[in-house]
């Protein structure tokens, strides 16, 4: 069984050692031999609906031909580096700020503690920058000048979707999830309460968005929302520089779903606002399509109903993707994410509906304007989609991770955990960068450069 079980297993994609091509493995009697082999001892595929195998699992069929023909299986290599995903305990990275090595007067404290240390002195602002965007790997990179070589993608599809597979999952999952929920919630209003009711709806945003992690955590990491997104980037070390592409594909997948399901509840719609004797922005379909405040519910209340909501989900989160605190079982972590969804729709759904997702409200909001629903949706309530969904919701998650961080998390990659004197100078160099690129006070950068510097030079 030993054999057969290590061909099921199938070893990684790259060739060390010189071994055959696939094409000579292709062509060897050997592979078709191993497949007879084990298609007597009764190793059929299993097109199984339980679950999710870890990958190449002992009990997962692979042919032995399968990743030969297809050399892009598996999507993620080690070169990609790290995923930040809502579906799996959270990636482990080395941050600029977390680098002690890096300013002279850390490396002589480090020297002066352990003579080992010194060792690492070569060590460069570069790769603390490459270590800020994921590039964690240290060891020889492979050579990717050859990657588009013939036989590298099936085909022209299969190229694109290569570089932009994060972006397309996440618009994916975004379209998947608010989709589900506001399904849903049309179906509650538009039949006045018939097909549906308040907790049936907040049911089916916390599901709908469930499975949208489930369809795409491993890919993207799942963050389907904004502030998430931004969260991940402040706290986590997640790339800052991929955050505005995360975030557009998000607003594109809430576009998707507001239009798609708009078209199916369009007659349930006008229907309903013929019931009422009202134009459609003024029916009930109005507060399943995006969000706002009740009429008798102060700014203030608003306001902090999203965004006291806002940082329990992240906190929560973070709390899910923290390995040393109390991590679900495999595959919980996404379930117990829609069970929390659920919780805080029905917990501060009723003041605001419950947004929590500048990208959920944003984007039917705008399909109902396209639709002729009217300009001043954007305006209503003081732009409530401005200092609600959006405002409220991102500040509430970076407060709420803020304060995980403080009370439990002891991991050197959040910037509560960083040494004093780096983080200081951390800030001034990121307030430097700034003002140089709006131009903003700039007689005061080379003051600002000057305190930075203070910070880097020996004592």
């Amino acid at each position: 069984m030993g054999d057969s079980e290590e061909t099921l297993r199938h070893g990684d994609k790259e060739n060390p050692g010189g071994e055959p091509s696939y094409r000579e493995r292709l062509s060897s009697p050997r592979t078709h031999d191993e497949h007879d082999r084990r298609a007597s001892a009764g190793m059929q595929p299993q097109f199984s609906l339980a679950g999710h195998n870890p990958w190449h699992s002992g009990n997962q069929y692979i042919s032995p031909e399968y990743e030969s023909l297809n050399p892009q299986y598996g999507g993620k290599s080690e070169d990609d580096g790290p995923v930040w995903s809502l579906s799996q305990p959270l990636p482990r990275v080395v941050r600029p700020g977390m680098r002690r090595g890096i300013l002279p007067e850390d490396r002589k404290e480090d020297n002066a503690a352990d003579p080992r240390a010194g060792q690492s002195e070569g060590r460069t602002e570069q790769e603390a920058m490459d270590a800020q965007e994921g590039r964690t790997d240290t060891g020889p990179q492979r050579d990717t000048t050859g990657e588009d070589q013939e036989g590298e993608f099936l085909n022209t599809w299969c190229k694109i979707r290569h570089y932009l597979r994060e972006p397309l999952a996440e618009w994916l999952g975004v379209t998947v999830a608010v989709s589900l929920g506001l399904g849903a919630s049309l179906s509650w209003v538009t039949s006045q309460g018939q097909a549906g009711s308040f907790a049936s709806q907040c049911v089916a945003w916390g599901f709908g968005f469930m499975l949208a992690i489930y369809m795409t955590g491993g890919v993207s990491g799942g963050h389907l929302n904004p502030g998430i997104t931004i969260s991940m980037s402040v706290w986590r070390g997640f790339p800052a520089k991929k955050c505005v592409i995360y975030v557009l594909a998000q607003l594109l997948g809430a576009i998707t779903a507001g239009g798609v399901v708009y078209a199916i509840y369009h007659d349930a719609i006008v229907l309903t606002a013929k019931q009422s004797k009202v134009d459609q922005n003024a029916s009930p379909a109005a507060q399943a399509m995006f969000t706002q405040p009740k009429s008798f519910v102060s700014p203030a209340t608003a306001f902090f109903n999203e965004f006291f909501g806002s940082a329990i989900l992240m906190g929560t989160i973070l709390a899910l993707g923290d390995d040393t605190n109390a991590p679900p079982g495999a595959g919980m972590q996404a379930f117990i994410v829609g069970i929390l969804i659920t919780i805080l729709c029905l917990a501060f759904g009723y003041n605001t509906g419950g947004c929590f997702n500048g990208a959920r409200d944003f984007g039917p909001r705008l399909v109902a304007v396209m639709a002729g629903w009217g300009g001043h949706l954007f305006r209503e309530h003081h732009a409530w989609w401005v200092w609600g969904p959006w405002m409220a919701g991102i500040f509430g998650m970076l407060f709420g991770a803020f304060i995980y961080d403080l009370v439990i998390f002891t991991g050197g990659e959040s910037p509560i955990n960083y040494p004093p004197r780096r983080r200081k100078r951390g800030l001034l160099v990121k307030e430097i960068n700034l003002r140089r690129k709006l131009g903003l006070g700039r007689g005061k950068v080379g003051d600002l450069e000057k305190t930075a510097n203070k910070y880097s030079s020996p004592s």
